[in-house]
């Protein structure tokens, strides 16, 4: 039986992507929502869907940032995993390079020159761009933008809908 995928880009610009099995999609920005809202997309999403997985992307802290602005990252991230578990979707967590490496090719990799402390030049991916390339070519009729009034590609729908495709290839 076909599976619905809900991946999910847990950052406060991520979002949920609910991919049906006859490709349709469906997205949801995380900072348009509050957390009782996402409880209830969640219910919401597991009472018409049967056959359903979550792929959410696997994060950690990073180094140097606030002490403040960690907590309330972790803080959403736990909440994500525990609506998900009490909602009964069952859900895995997935590394950033994990599903990069899996559905990015060559052509899709941008790189970007930056200087470490001591001057030397280093050649470092840009996973933003790289994943924009990625989905413009895997999905080349789907709207990336967070809505139709904005310009640029939103590139935490972006890794919602990449994400999805990672758990699609790798039958989870």
């Amino acid at each position: 039986m076909p599976k619905t995928i809900l991946s999910i880009d847990p950052g406060s610009k991520g979002f949920v992507c609910l991919r049906d099995p006859d490709d349709t999609f469906k997205w949801w920005a995380i900072e348009k929502m509050d957390l009782p809202e996402i409880s209830k997309l969640m219910l919401d999403i597991k009472s018409t869907h049967d056959n359903i997985i979550c792929c959410i992307e696997e994060v950690h802290a990073v180094f140097g940032s606030a002490a403040s602005s960690t907590f309330t990252f972790g803080f959403n991230v736990g909440y994500l995993h525990g609506i998900l578990a009490a909602s009964h979707i069952p859900y895995v967590t997935v590394q950033p390079k994990k599903w990069q490496k899996c559905v990015w090719i060559n052509g899709d990799i941008v790189y970007k020159i930056k200087a470490d402390k001591n001057g030397k030049l280093r050649k470092e991916t840009n996973t933003k761009e790289s994943s924009i390339n990625c989905a413009k070519r895997l999905f080349p009729d789907l709207d990336f933008r967070m809505s139709t009034k904005c310009s640029k590609i939103h590139d935490g729908k972006v890794d919602a809908t990449l994400i999805g495709e990672y758990a699609r290839r790798n039958n989870l």
